[in-house]
């Protein structure tokens, strides 16, 4: 790994990292202390897999979670691994268009696309007005063969929609995303992306910890 730069790009999660509005934020409870009578510290967690950077799953917005359909553990891995561009925005809030990004996207390999819409990220707080996709964009990523999107921001979908129709718009394209993403020290090129879900065969998302490879001495 001499030869590359590993450049973390997930927002810490703690009880001070901030959630959407009405969600489960991180707790967590000391189970076992380490001490006289025990040899190790153990701790059980609660929060929604939608806490930090995290993939959503189709089940997040289409069938039953009792049907133990299109959840976490069963999302295909292969988009969440490989060759990836970052398109740089920021700053930038507001809809992601295909107008605002056709020239950098038909100058770029677009396997896999993270937009960069903010300078700097307050894990703490939750920024109401954040950038989301259109469904325009992701059409036309869709037809160029894009197989994942991911974004610095809490949803792909305007924080006031009620039929979520990004999320479905990528389901039906058969793509994936991450959300919650921190772009903040990456500059606008290409990577190596790592950011699969684990194995949560009951949930309809995963929480990832997503890290971009640079190979050192190329732009």
């Amino acid at each position: 790994m001499q030869d590359y730069e590993l450049i973390d790009i997930s927002i810490p999660i703690s009880t001070k990292t901030a959630c959407f509005p009405g969600d489960t934020p991180f707790s967590k409870e000391t189970t076992v202390t380490l001490g006289k009578d025990n040899c190790f510290n153990l701790t059980k967690l609660t929060m929604s897999p939608h806490v930090g950077t995290h993939a959503d799953a189709p089940a997040h917005v289409e069938g039953n979670l009792d049907s133990l359909t299109g959840t976490a553990g069963l999302m295909n891995l292969a988009p969440f691994i490989g060759p990836v561009t970052v398109i740089d925005l920021a700053p930038f809030d507001g809809e992601i268009s295909l107008a605002v990004t056709k020239d950098k996207l038909d100058k770029a390999n677009i396997e896999r696309v993270l937009f960069r819409t903010a300078k700097s990220i307050r894990h703490e707080v939750f920024e109401n007005n954040y950038s989301y996709l259109s469904v325009d964009l992701v059409q036309y990523l869709a037809s160029k063969g894009t197989k994942l999107i991911g974004l610095d921001t809490p949803s792909v979908d305007h924080i006031q929609s009620k039929t979520l129709s990004v999320h479905h718009e990528l389901i039906g394209a058969g793509m994936c995303w991450l959300e919650n993403l921190d772009l903040t020290n990456v500059s606008e090129g290409n990577y190596f992306l790592i950011a699969p879900p684990l194995k949560f065969m009951e949930l309809e998302a995963s929480p990832v910890r997503a890290i971009l490879l640079k190979q050192r001495g190329v732009k």
